[in-house]
């Protein structure tokens, strides 16, 4: 069965509603593994900016393809993916769980 991309939150939407209950938190993000054809981030999201320990943790891995939006930006989209999970994996899915930019890879990648 195929999935409908509009029902899924946007990170940005989930980004919104962390600010707007977070006015003095701050999302981390950490480079954990590059090379030539893939990437690993971590992303970190406190609920304030001076707490020692993360509320919620989040992971993503990119692959770099030929074409696509990840021929030129795989790195950006990793780290934005690690951020969505890192969001969704405290209480800010605005929705479906996975974020809309993770559904997305699903549909590059040939998935319904």
């Amino acid at each position: 069965m195929a999935f409908d991309l509009s029902t899924y939150a946007t990170v940005e939407e989930r980004l919104a509603l962390f600010w707007a209950a977070n006015p003095d938190g701050r999302i981390a993000t950490e480079l954990v593994r590059m090379d030539d054809h893939a990437v690993l981030f971590r992303a970190e999201v406190y609920a304030h900016r001076k707490d020692p320990l993360p509320t919620a943790v989040g992971h993503a891995y990119e692959e770099k393809t030929e074409r696509g939006v990840n021929a030129t930006s795989h790195v950006e989209n990793c780290e934005t993916s690690a951020i969505g999970r890192a969001l969704a994996n405290w209480i800010y899915q605005a929705g479906k769980r996975p974020s809309r930019e993770e559904m997305q890879k699903v549909e590059r990648m040939g998935g319904t």
